[in-house]
């Protein structure tokens, strides 16, 4: 069986992949900025803390 047999196969992943990969594709980009970003946070919550 070669490669052109295995690429006319009709193969559909199923939904609990393409959601998985869904997933993953949506949080990578967060999980990249957020340490660049996260000493923003830490600030802000400081000056909500200090002014109580």
């Amino acid at each position: 069986m070669g490669a052109e047999a295995y690429n006319s196969l009709d193969v559909v992943p199923p939904s609990q992949s393409i959601r998985a990969a869904t997933i993953v594709i949506t949080t990578l980009p967060i999980l990249v900025v957020y340490p660049f970003v996260q000493k923003y946070f830490v600030k802000g919550v400081m000056v909500g803390a200090v002014k109580g």
